[in-house]
């Protein structure tokens, strides 16, 4: 469903008047709504490394160290996925990020290889050794803009269209919605709270599926040798 929807959707189930539009409302019980659910929109967006909000950049060097803003590289960057940073040209994965003592023991001692390591530091992308320019790098970012704008592709972090979807599940969105409402209000809200948290950690469970774990630590790969399927064969 789409803001509006959302909105609607709420405020019957709460007995507050239905609008007929959110986004240029002047009323401002529901102008309270959509800034709630804005709060909420972001606040679920940075709690878990949600697949809808995993993207992968491309990034072609420069022989500098600081290889530029990291927001201007990736549009909504929140933050790398760590063990994502590739040189695809070299097939060899760029290390870090590097703690603040680490770059600046590898910046008193001249370190000057063999394998590149990355610090994220004034949301700049710094690098050391510098890089050759023209290498292929590529990595995973989780974005913060969860709202997804009429025209299919633009994401963003505040609504302006009353035709706005959501990038997360907007069921969770009216759960959320539910327990801030009634925590603005000065009303119980332990049991609505309660709902979502079980709810956001199912989801979060379940999101984007997840590695099989093996309780004796050995995964169950095939192995060489010969292969008896299961079922009625014939024996001499």
């Amino acid at each position: 469903m789409n803001v509006l929807e959302l909105v609607q959707r709420f405020c019957r189930r709460t007995g507050v008047p239905v609008p007929s539009v959110v986004i240029g409302s002047t009323n401002d019980q529901i102008l309270q709504v959509l800034a709630i659910l804005e709060e909420e929109v972001n606040d679920l967006a940075s709690r878990h490394t949600w697949q809808g909000l995993n993207h992968r950049a491309s990034h072609t060097t420069i022989a500098a160290e600081d290889q530029g803003a990291i927001e201007t590289l990736d549009p909504g960057f929140r933050y790398v996925r760590n063990d994502t940073i590739w040189d695809n040209t070299d097939r060899l994965p760029v290390l870090g990020p590097v703690s603040g003592p680490q770059w600046q023991a590898m910046k008193a001692w001249v370190v000057n290889g063999p394998r590149y390591r990355f610090r994220i530091m004034g949301n700049h992308l710094l690098v050391n050794p510098v890089p050759a320019a023209g290498h292929t790098w590529t990595w995973e970012w989780s974005s913060k803009r969860a709202i997804l704008d009429p025209d299919g592709a633009t994401v963003k972090e505040f609504f302006t269209n009353d035709d706005d979807t959501f990038v997360l599940p907007d069921t969770l969105h009216l759960l959320g919605l539910r327990w801030r409402w009634k925590k603005e209000k000065g009303l119980d809200y332990a049991e609505d709270f309660n709902t979502y948290e079980f709810q956001v950690k199912d989801a979060m469970g379940r999101d984007g599926g997840a590695e099989r774990l093996f309780a004796d630590g050995e995964p169950r790969r095939a192995k060489p040798g010969v292969f008896v399927p299961q079922g009625n064969w014939m024996a001499p």
